[in-house]
Protein backbone atom coordinates (compact mmCIF):
# COMPACT_ATOMS: atom_id res chain seq x y z
CA UNK A 1 0.00 0.00 0.00
CA UNK A 2 1.05 3.63 -1.03
CA UNK A 3 2.64 5.66 2.65
CA UNK A 4 2.70 8.55 -0.26
CA UNK A 5 0.61 11.68 1.73
CA UNK A 6 1.55 10.15 5.08
CA UNK A 7 2.67 12.84 7.54
CA UNK A 8 4.29 10.56 10.02
CA UNK A 9 7.97 8.88 9.31
CA UNK A 10 8.29 5.37 7.99
CA UNK A 11 12.19 5.32 8.76
CA UNK A 12 13.72 6.19 12.40
CA UNK A 13 13.46 9.79 13.22
CA UNK A 14 16.68 10.53 13.62
CA UNK A 15 17.63 9.21 9.67
CA UNK A 16 15.03 11.59 8.25
CA UNK A 17 16.20 14.28 10.31
CA UNK A 18 19.66 13.63 9.05
CA UNK A 19 18.60 13.71 5.67
CA UNK A 20 16.38 16.47 5.57
CA UNK A 21 18.88 18.84 7.13
CA UNK A 22 21.79 17.28 5.14
CA UNK A 23 19.95 18.73 1.63
CA UNK A 24 18.53 22.00 3.76
CA UNK A 25 22.77 22.70 4.20
CA UNK A 26 23.78 22.27 0.52
CA UNK A 27 20.76 23.90 -0.43
CA UNK A 28 21.22 27.15 2.03
CA UNK A 29 25.07 27.34 1.11
CA UNK A 30 24.40 27.35 -2.74
CA UNK A 31 21.18 29.32 -3.65
CA UNK A 32 20.78 31.46 0.07
CA UNK A 33 18.05 32.13 2.16
CA UNK A 34 15.43 33.03 -1.09
CA UNK A 35 16.45 30.23 -3.03
CA UNK A 36 15.63 27.71 -0.55
CA UNK A 37 12.39 26.49 0.22
CA UNK A 38 10.93 23.75 1.97
CA UNK A 39 9.29 22.28 -0.72
CA UNK A 40 12.72 22.10 -2.91
CA UNK A 41 14.06 20.74 0.18
CA UNK A 42 11.48 17.67 0.27
CA UNK A 43 11.65 16.97 -3.17
CA UNK A 44 15.52 16.76 -2.85
CA UNK A 45 15.60 14.97 0.68
CA UNK A 46 12.68 11.88 -1.05
CA UNK A 47 10.28 13.16 1.52
CA UNK A 48 6.78 14.57 1.93
CA UNK A 49 6.98 17.99 1.89
CA UNK A 50 4.13 17.78 4.79
CA UNK A 51 6.90 15.82 7.01
CA UNK A 52 9.89 19.07 6.52
CA UNK A 53 6.77 21.24 7.91
CA UNK A 54 6.08 18.71 10.61
CA UNK A 55 9.72 18.69 11.99
CA UNK A 56 10.41 22.10 11.34
CA UNK A 57 7.60 25.02 11.84
CA UNK A 58 9.03 27.19 9.10
CA UNK A 59 12.30 27.86 6.94
CA UNK A 60 14.07 29.84 10.01
CA UNK A 61 13.99 26.87 12.12
CA UNK A 62 15.20 24.51 9.48
CA UNK A 63 18.12 26.82 9.14
CA UNK A 64 18.50 27.37 12.12
CA UNK A 65 19.32 23.16 12.71
CA UNK A 66 21.53 23.64 9.58
CA UNK A 67 23.93 26.10 11.76
CA UNK A 68 24.28 23.40 14.72
CA UNK A 69 27.73 22.76 15.03
CA UNK A 70 29.25 19.17 13.68
CA UNK A 71 28.82 16.12 16.86
CA UNK A 72 31.64 16.63 18.84
CA UNK A 73 33.05 20.09 17.72
CA UNK A 74 32.65 22.19 20.92
CA UNK A 75 33.39 19.15 22.86
CA UNK A 76 36.78 18.87 21.09
CA UNK A 77 37.39 23.11 21.33
CA UNK A 78 36.60 22.39 25.43
CA UNK A 79 39.18 19.67 25.91
CA UNK A 80 41.76 21.87 23.87
CA UNK A 81 40.77 24.37 26.40
CA UNK A 82 41.93 22.24 28.73
CA UNK A 83 45.34 21.97 27.57
CA UNK A 84 48.56 24.27 28.67
CA UNK A 85 48.45 27.71 27.56
CA UNK A 86 51.52 28.16 25.69
CA UNK A 87 50.62 24.79 23.80
CA UNK A 88 46.35 25.98 22.92
CA UNK A 89 47.73 27.78 19.94
CA UNK A 90 48.94 24.90 18.08
CA UNK A 91 46.01 22.50 19.60
CA UNK A 92 43.27 24.67 18.19
CA UNK A 93 45.17 24.73 14.72
CA UNK A 94 45.40 21.16 15.17
CA UNK A 95 41.37 20.43 16.08
CA UNK A 96 40.46 22.60 13.18
CA UNK A 97 42.77 20.71 10.20
CA UNK A 98 41.23 17.50 11.75
CA UNK A 99 37.70 18.65 11.89
CA UNK A 100 38.64 19.48 8.02
CA UNK A 101 39.80 16.14 7.36
CA UNK A 102 36.85 14.37 8.37
CA UNK A 103 34.10 14.50 5.23
CA UNK A 104 31.23 14.51 6.95
CA UNK A 105 32.32 17.31 9.68
CA UNK A 106 33.69 19.11 6.89
CA UNK A 107 30.69 19.10 4.96
CA UNK A 108 29.00 20.55 7.91
CA UNK A 109 31.38 23.64 8.41
CA UNK A 110 31.79 24.54 4.54
CA UNK A 111 27.95 24.93 4.44
CA UNK A 112 27.83 26.66 7.61
CA UNK A 113 30.45 29.16 6.48
CA UNK A 114 29.17 29.82 2.54
CA UNK A 115 26.01 30.18 4.36
CA UNK A 116 27.47 33.09 6.79
CA UNK A 117 28.32 34.83 3.58
CA UNK A 118 25.33 36.05 1.99
CA UNK A 119 22.35 35.23 5.51
CA UNK A 120 22.65 37.93 8.33
CA UNK A 121 20.96 35.22 10.43
CA UNK A 122 23.97 32.65 9.88
CA UNK A 123 26.39 35.03 10.27
CA UNK A 124 25.06 35.90 13.58
CA UNK A 125 25.07 32.10 14.86
CA UNK A 126 28.49 31.32 13.40
CA UNK A 127 29.86 34.52 15.53
CA UNK A 128 28.59 33.07 18.41
CA UNK A 129 29.63 29.41 17.83
CA UNK A 130 33.05 31.15 17.52
CA UNK A 131 32.53 33.46 20.54
CA UNK A 132 31.56 30.72 22.88
CA UNK A 133 34.04 28.10 21.68
CA UNK A 134 37.19 30.21 21.77
CA UNK A 135 36.19 32.51 24.46
CA UNK A 136 36.98 28.85 26.59
CA UNK A 137 40.23 28.77 25.21
CA UNK A 138 41.90 32.19 26.73
CA UNK A 139 43.57 33.08 29.72
CA UNK A 140 40.32 32.69 32.48
CA UNK A 141 42.19 35.31 34.72
CA UNK A 142 41.97 38.09 32.18
CA UNK A 143 39.27 40.41 32.83
CA UNK A 144 35.74 39.95 30.30
CA UNK A 145 36.70 42.62 27.53
CA UNK A 146 40.42 41.50 27.04
CA UNK A 147 39.14 37.43 26.87
CA UNK A 148 36.63 38.88 24.20
CA UNK A 149 39.11 40.24 22.15
CA UNK A 150 41.64 37.59 22.51
CA UNK A 151 38.69 35.38 21.42
CA UNK A 152 37.53 37.47 18.26
CA UNK A 153 40.98 37.36 17.13
CA UNK A 154 41.71 34.05 17.81
CA UNK A 155 38.57 33.01 15.51
CA UNK A 156 39.24 35.52 13.40
CA UNK A 157 42.87 33.47 12.72
CA UNK A 158 41.15 30.29 12.46
CA UNK A 159 38.11 31.48 9.53
CA UNK A 160 40.37 32.80 7.73
CA UNK A 161 43.00 29.27 7.37
CA UNK A 162 39.46 27.49 7.17
CA UNK A 163 38.64 29.80 4.09
CA UNK A 164 42.02 29.80 2.44
CA UNK A 165 43.26 26.06 3.58
CA UNK A 166 39.46 24.77 2.30
CA UNK A 167 37.00 26.84 0.43
CA UNK A 168 39.24 29.20 -2.18
CA UNK A 169 42.12 26.46 -1.88
CA UNK A 170 44.67 29.46 -2.20
CA UNK A 171 48.30 27.86 -3.08
CA UNK A 172 50.15 27.30 -1.27
CA UNK A 173 48.62 27.42 1.60
CA UNK A 174 46.24 24.80 0.37
CA UNK A 175 48.45 22.15 -0.28
CA UNK A 176 50.81 22.28 2.86
CA UNK A 177 51.04 19.34 4.93
CA UNK A 178 49.32 19.59 8.32
CA UNK A 179 52.59 19.53 10.33
CA UNK A 180 53.42 22.46 8.66
CA UNK A 181 50.28 24.02 8.89
CA UNK A 182 50.49 23.54 12.65
CA UNK A 183 54.17 24.86 12.41
CA UNK A 184 53.11 28.01 11.18
CA UNK A 185 50.33 29.40 12.24
CA UNK A 186 50.09 28.04 15.54
CA UNK A 187 52.53 30.47 16.80
CA UNK A 188 50.32 33.05 15.22
CA UNK A 189 47.25 31.77 17.15
CA UNK A 190 49.22 31.18 20.55
CA UNK A 191 50.43 35.09 20.57
CA UNK A 192 46.68 36.33 20.35
CA UNK A 193 46.19 33.92 23.55
CA UNK A 194 49.08 34.81 25.56
CA UNK A 195 50.78 37.88 23.72
CA UNK A 196 50.68 41.47 24.85
CA UNK A 197 48.21 43.34 22.75
CA UNK A 198 49.31 46.68 20.94
CA UNK A 199 46.77 49.35 22.52
CA UNK A 200 44.99 52.07 20.30
CA UNK A 201 47.26 55.49 20.14
CA UNK A 202 45.42 58.41 21.78
CA UNK A 203 44.02 60.67 18.37
CA UNK A 204 46.89 62.86 17.47
CA UNK A 205 45.90 66.54 17.96
CA UNK A 206 43.45 65.86 20.47
CA UNK A 207 43.25 68.79 23.49
CA UNK A 208 41.09 68.99 26.07
CA UNK A 209 40.67 72.44 26.05
CA UNK A 210 37.12 72.39 23.87
CA UNK A 211 36.39 73.98 20.37
CA UNK A 212 38.60 76.88 19.51
CA UNK A 213 36.73 80.40 19.76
Amino acid sequence: MSTAGRRGPSQERGVLLDRIVTVARASFAEHGWAGTTLRAVAREAGVDSRLVSYYFRDKTALLQACLQPPPGYLERIAVVAASPLPQRGSALVQTLLDAWNDPATAAVLRSIILTAAHEPVALDRLGLIFRESMIGVVARELDDDERLLRAGLVASQLVGLAMTRYLWRLQPIADLPDDAVVRLIGPAVAAFLVGPLPRPEPASGSTDDGPAA
